[in-house]
């Protein structure tokens, strides 16, 4: 029988994500995610069982460092020299680094397929 993810939530997902680039708009963004198809169900299925890291790599540093990266910005905005795009790459891969500890490792593939984005 094969394994089922359930993506509960995903809708209110896109929406925030729809309401925030509205917020933002013209403003730099950064993106820290996973290029492999399979990414999505390794990271929500809280389920499955990973001999080493977890469910949830890249929410859980999210959430966990949300306060230290809003600080990392701040201080380099402030110390000058830096533009906001500089600064939002640097936590980015800040944030893709501490991710990469927990994704679940079979073949290296998934957290090889890590990536930052600046837009």
């Amino acid at each position: 029988m094969p394994a089922t993810v359930r993506l509960d939530g995903v809708g209110n997902l896109v929406r925030k994500f729809r309401d925030l680039r509205g917020r933002y708009k013209g403003q730099p963004k950064v993106a820290v995610g996973y290029s492999q198809e399979y990414a999505v169900y390794v990271h929500e299925n809280l389920e499955a069982y990973h001999p080493t890291g977890t469910a949830k790599f890249l929410e859980r540093p999210a959430r966990q460092y949300r306060a230290e990266m809003g600080r990392m910005v701040r201080t380099r905005m402030r110390k000058g020299g830096t533009t906001l795009r500089q600064a939002l790459e640097e936590v980015g891969r800040f944030l893709m680094r501490k991710s990469q500890e927990l994704v679940p490792v079979d073949t290296g593939a998934l957290r090889n397929s890590a990536f930052t984005v600046v837009e």
